[in-house]
């Protein structure tokens, strides 16, 4: 997700709920999105399924004590420093550079359609 939201905004509850508010709020959350809940004749609604990724990213992170606690401390911290300076990145928002090598060792007769990614076949060595 390339948009960071506050997991707590994203189920509708306060920093200060409980697990079982957390559970209860993901319940009705999820069943409110789920593609199966919809009707048949419905199309695919692509807003819908990317507020249920929302929700399930929300709660996996909310789920967890820990990393619930963690993510608490991180906000607080963001609210404590100071902004950036206008103009610049911070170093980690720079991607990082993958170098790909391609190797075309495939015969002429087998090459992948030209469009998608082609997965050969699996060779086992003993």
């Amino acid at each position: 997700m390339a948009t960071e939201q506050d997991p707590y905004r994203v189920l509708g509850l306060s920093s200060a709920a409980s697990q079982a508010e957390i559970a209860s709020a993901y319940r009705q959350l999820l069943r409110q999105h789920h593609p199966d809940t919809r009707p048949g004749d419905q199309p695919a609604d692509p807003v819908a399924d990317e507020h249920l990724q929302h929700v399930l990213a929300a709660y996996t992170l909310l789920r967890d004590p820990q990393a619930r606690a963690a993510h608490d401390r991180a906000a607080a911290e963001r609210v404590a420093e100071p902004p950036a300076r206008p103009g610049r990145a911070p170093w980690s928002a720079v991607p990082p550079r993958i170098r790909v090598i391609v190797v075309d060792d495939t015969p002429p007769a087998r090459r992948p359609p030209a469009t998608g990614l082609w997965i050969g076949p699996v060779r086992r060595h003993r």
